[in-house]
C-alpha cells in the first residue's frame, strides 16, 4: 500500500484510533513541505493580509480597528503556516467506534509528519488519535 503517487508524493495508510483494539485505516497521499514551499505559502498569506488592510483604508470607522485585526490575523496565520511540515490530501475515513464517516487532512497542515494528532469524530464526538505509516523506516 505504501508507494509512489503521482508527483512524488508518498502513499500513507492513514489510521483512526478510539482506544485499544479500535482502529480504523484507509489510504492517503502525504505531502512534505520543503522550506521554499513554507516560505511561498508564508508570503502568500502575508500578501493577503496586507492587500485585505489596504482595502479597508477608506472604510470609515472600520479602517481604525481592521486594518490592525488584518494584519494581525495575517502574521499568526503565517506563522502557524511557517511550522507547517506536512499537508495530507483530503480521505474519508470511518470512526472506530461508530462508524460515521469522518473526513480528515485537506486543510492548510500539520506540525509533524510522523503523527499522532489529536481529532474528535464529527458524529460522536469522542477523542480520537489520527496517524498514518509512511514505510520509510
Amino acid at each position: 500500500m505504501n508507494g509512489e503517487r503521482e508527483g512524488g508524493h508518498p502513499t500513507v495508510q492513514v489510521t483512526l484510533r478510539a482506544g485499544p483494539g479500535e482502529e480504523s485505516a484507509v489510504s492517503g497521499v502525504l505531502h512534505h513541505l520543503s522550506p521554499m514551499a513554507r516560505a511561498g505559502r508564508v508570503a502568500v498569506i502575508l500578501g493577503v493580509s496586507v492587500v485585505v488592510a489596504a482595502l479597508l483604508i477608506p472604510i470609515p470607522i472600520i479602517h481604525l480597528v481592521g486594518i490592525p485585526l488584518a494584519l494581525l490575523i495575517g502574521v499568526v496565520i503565517a506563522i502557524r503556516q511557517g511550522r507547517c511540515v506536512a499537508r495530507l490530501e483530503r480521505v474519508a475515513i470511518a470512526c472506530p467506534r461508530c462508524g460515521e464517516r469522518n473526513h480528515v487532512g485537506g486543510g492548510l497542515g500539520f506540525r509533524t509528519a510522523t503523527g499522532p494528532i489529536a481529532t474528535q469524530c464529527s458524529s460522536c464526538r469522542r477523542v480520537l488519535e489520527l496517524g498514518w505509516e509512511t514505510g520509510e523506516r
